[in-house]
This record gives C-alpha cells, structure tokens and sequence, in this order.
C-alpha cells in the first residue's frame, strides 16, 4: 500500500469567528468547493463548535499544505487565527489500490 503525500489541517477559529465570517463565508465555500472539486482536499468540514474547521488536503508537503489554507478568504480575513498541519495516512481507493 502506497500513501500519497496527504496532511490533516486544523484552523483555528478567532474568538468571535460566529460573527466575523459572515461577509468571507460565501467566498470560503467557493474556495472549499474548488478544492474537493479539483481533488486538493479530501475532506473539509468544521467542528460543530466552532473551534475549528478540518480539511484533510493533498499536496506535496507540509508548507505547500499550509500554503493551500492560507489563501482561503478566512485566513487572510482573521476568522481563522492559527493553522496546524499534520501529515496524515489517508485510506483512499487510489491508496488502497482499488
């Protein structure tokens, strides 16, 4: 079984992100669109608390990981104030040759 390079990315919401986000959402979910669209990320969500939002995101490393999350409209707006990446095992059907 062979993994592709694939990281697990944890942003941070801002303290009041309930409130800040709404004039960048529409343009987040655009982003978060073309990235599944285009097979950049895996999986994208957020906790249900508004902690943090959760993509799991293909790329080459961990800066180029980063780099796809820093120029997301929440980033660069302050809805999300810290991005922690972490290189991640996905099981996906490619990886699991299937």
């Amino acid at each position: 079984m062979r993994f592709e390079p694939t990281y697990l990315v944890t942003a941070r919401y801002a303290a009041d992100a309930a409130q800040r986000r709404g004039p960048h959402r529409s343009a987040h979910l655009d982003r978060v669109a073309t990235l599944l669209a285009d097979g950049t990320a895996l999986v994208a969500g957020a906790y249900a608390d508004l902690s943090a939002s959760v993509l799991i995101v293909r790329a080459a490393d961990a800066d180029a990981a980063r780099a796809v999350c820093e120029a997301d409209p929440y980033w660069r707006h302050g809805v999300w104030t810290a991005i922690e990446v972490a290189e991640y095992l996905a099981a996906t059907p490619q990886s699991l040759g299937r």
